[in-house]
């Protein structure tokens, strides 16, 4: 027993896979027994069985109960829709192979708006498989669902139920420990001894969080507002991260009173966003979203006083008359000259608008969760500008409709795949084509040489599994008792092989599953594995063929070819939003537009490399460096597109002859750095053989001590505002400029792989 558990420990640390597979031990042949023994119809026993390993194995939905019983309600439901489809097109066989094709492309396709989709994939294709492939007619449709409500009614239940899933968003969970974390970093105590260190808990949780986000091939989130604004959350906390880190480099005594003000009102945001979002599934409590107001209000004052810092000084400028003036403003308290008091004001000026952005992205998902059931089934929007659900579902879609979407050529690679294993079936006239189906959508992967590596295992342990169920067969005979009494036993290790062994022990236990079920509803000895060894063959082969075909690099070059768009788009994006500020653009950007939809398809792609089998011929380090690089570059945009949008007295339209050396000095700044980040798209493009060194023209020189001349003397407050706005406007650009180098080296790696034929990378 000591052995058992010292080889179980590190395979099943919380005991989940344990979990699930007794639950299917149980279960499963129960269903089957109420179709073949209580009902006695072989239809019925069939879908009773297959239905509940769909729902016990091939999915587990994550969330609180009542949204876990909605969505396996919602498969129960698209379960009748496709049995009922795939029951009256058996026949003619091309009506067949047409609409495996539509239907397996448009489940796939669905699973890109929502992790809930995309989650309950599989098992909504299994229920249209098994009635266009199994032997019958229309009559048996009646027979055919009630097998598929047995396993509804008993197996969905024991999902929600019976040992539910103890991390029920671990994303949600996540982000709490990072801003908690973020919290204490910006606390102006001292950690006392035996305390963690506050950086290292910071480092930590971003990791855990980053980690927790990649972990699935599809977005860790639903199509709920509250759940899809975890999205954003995350980016921008990341950029938090990274601001909160350098803020902190220096000593909070080098900050002037008004940064040290702020920074304590940080603090408690982070703290109350904590709190909300460390909810359990419950809920956040009205006292906790009124803290978190409170918090953000208290920011929001304390970061204007910041900015009127600057604005006071550059405003005195303006009037009394001397630059030297405006410096010993900043510089106070102190004698720094006003490029030495750059960094600390900078830095507190990007803390209090990346925390008040955190904290309002925070309040939007709260309100949203607190919406009643009633509300958030009606589709009601949790704020006026948040976008609906159904208007979600539409943008997300429509982004994903590109050539170069993973997700699109992964849709398109799965159901030419099954079309394919469907005609092969119909073709070969095989009895029990299912089994053909079945094995392609074992193997399909996202490149052909994963879905070769796939292909093996299947084999592999499909041969292992008829041995092991020719030898029982043979022992034991076809005595329906002693199937009786294997079956929990063989489900048992079917549950729970795949994840705690291997794919191909997985595959070894399915098998024997299958040779014990069908000897249970019509003995035919060994031979029913001989028949599922010729079965998986052809649908693996299938599948090695639509590999072949569609994209066979897999997601490896959809991750260059993603990274470059979302670079262009996002650089483009930039570039648009300094001009905007700028009076040379005379409308703001769209926010969501093209640069929001290259980084959704960035985001899949990078996930489904992560998710593919096989070395990482690319540190992972740099492939994470040049996606989070990505974000920076939108998302600071989005923040100078703020800048513009915030000072309608102050429009950036109105022509200020006097600002034109800053703004040409901030427009020729952008224009080079975006040019540089349009030039690393091309060498992740495979079009440029390597990325250009980092150059700046003048690095020493301070954008503050550009501006301030522009407004000394000039006695005008709205070009004092206007120079402000400037201002910011170059840090946010400069930030970007900062992240360049650690960009250069894993794009050039990129580059290299990209010109490489796909069988030799």
């Amino acid at each position: 027993m000591n052995r058992i558990v010292t080889w179980l420990r590190p395979r099943d640390p919380n005991g989940r896979l344990l979990r699930r597979a007794l639950r299917a031990a149980v279960v499963i042949p129960a269903n089957f027994a109420i179709g073949s023994e209580l009902v006695g119809n072989a239809q019925t026993a069939t879908f009773a069985a297959f239905g509940s390993f769909a729902l016990l194995l091939f999915v587990e939905f994550r969330g609180s109960r009542s949204a876990r019983l909605g969505s396996y309600g919602l498969l129960g439901v698209a379960g009748v829709a496709l049995i009922a489809l795939g029951t009256v097109v058996l026949k003619p066989d091309w009506l067949a192979v047409v609409l495996m094709a539509v239907v397996s492309f448009l489940v796939l396709y669905a699973g890109v708006v929502s992790s809930v989709i995309a989650a309950g994939s599989r098992a909504a294709l299994l229920t249209f498989i098994l009635p266009v492939m199994l032997p019958g007619m229309a009559a048996d449709l009646p027979d055919r669902l009630l097998g598929w409500g047995i396993a509804v009614a008993i197996s969905v239940p024991v999902a929600v139920f019976v040992w539910p899933p103890d991390d029920q968003n671990v994303l949600r969970k996540r982000a709490a420990e990072l801003c908690d974390a973020l919290g204490t970093m910006l606390d102006l105590r001292r950690p006392a001894p035996g305390e963690p260190d506050p950086l290292v808990a910071m480092t930590q949780a971003n990791t855990a969080l980053r980690t927790a986000f990649r972990a699935t091939a599809s977005r860790p989130v639903a199509l709920s507002t509250g759940s899809r604004l975890l999205v954003r959350l995350v980016d921008e906390l990341e950029w938090l991260t990274t601001t909160v880190a350098s803020a902190c480099a220096d000593a909070p005594e080098q900050w002037p009173e008004q940064g040290r003000q702020l920074r304590t009102a940080a603090a408690s945001v982070m703290h109350a966003c904590a709190e909300v979002l460390d909810h359990r599934g419950a809920g956040p409590t009205p006292a906790g979203c009124a803290q978190l107001g409170d918090c953000s209000a208290r920011l929001e004052g304390t970061r204007v006083a910041v900015a009127d810092q600057a604005l006071v000084a550059l405003r005195e400028a303006s009037q009394v008359g001397a630059v030297a003036d405006a410096a010993v403003t900043l510089a106070a308290p102190g004698d720094r000259t006003a490029g030495e008091f750059e960094r600390p004001l900078y830095a507190a000026h990007e803390l209090g608008y990346t925390v008040g952005l955190t904290g309002r992205t925070v309040q939007v998902i709260t309100v949203a969760d607190s919406r009643s059931w009633f509300a958030r089934l009606m589709g009601r929007r949790p704020t006026v500008d948040a976008v609906g659900e159904v208007q979600a579902a539409e943008q997300i879609a429509v982004s994903h409709f590109d050539r170069h979407s993973v997700w699109l050529q992964s849709s398109i690679r799965g159901a030419a795949g099954l079309a394919v294993a469907v005609l092969i079936a119909r073709l070969s006239g095989q009895q029990e084509g299912f089994w053909i189906v079945l094995g392609a959508l074992s193997v399909l992967r996202s490149n052909a040489l994963t879905i070769g590596a796939t292909v093996m295992r299947a084999l592999i342990g499909t041969l292992i599994g008829f041995a092991i169920g020719g030898l029982l067969v043979a022992a034991i005979g076809t005595s329906s008792s002693v199937l009786w009494t294997l079956l929990p036993i063989a489900v048992f290790v079917a549950a729970f092989a795949p994840d705690a062994i291997s794919f191909a022990a997985g595959q070894a236990a399915f098998t024997v599953v299958v040779i014990i079920l069908f000897n249970i509803i019509a003995p035919a000895g060994w031979r029913i594995g001989v028949l599922r060894i010729e079965d998986v063959a052809l649908g693996c082969g299938a599948a090695l063929l639509a590999g072949a075909l569609f994209w066979p690099r897999g997601a490896g070059a959809a991750l260059g070819t993603a990274l470059a768009e979302s670079y262009r788009r996002s650089a483009q994006y930039l570039h648009d939003s300094v001009d905007f500020v700028a009076g040379r653009r005379p409308s703001a950007p769209a926010m969501h537009g093209g640069a929001q939809a290259a980084s959704l398809r960035l985001d899949d792609a990078f996930r489904q490399y992560l998710a593919e089998r096989g070395a990482k011929h690319v540190q992972l380090e740099g492939i994470t460096a040049l996606a989070n690089g990505a974000t920076r570059l939108r998302l600071a945009g989005y923040a100078v597109t703020g800048l513009g949008i915030a000072y309608p007295d102050t429009a950036p339209e109105v022509a200020d002859p006097a600002l034109d050396g800053p703004i040409t000095v901030l427009r020729d700044r952008t224009n080079a750095i975006t040019s540089w980040y349009v030039e690393l798209a091309d060498v992740l493009d495979g079009i440029r053989d390597s990325t250009p060194p980092v150059t700046d023209a003048a690095p020493d020189e301070s954008f503050l001590d550009i501006v301030l001349p522009a407004v000394d003397r000039c006695g005008d407050p709205d070009r004092a505002a206007r120079a402000e706005r400037l201002l910011w406007s170059g840090q946010y650009v400069g930030d970007v400029s900062q992240v360049r180098p650690g960009l250069i080296a894993p794009a050039n790696e990129i580059g290299i792989r990209r010109k490489m034929p796909w069988w030799h990378v």
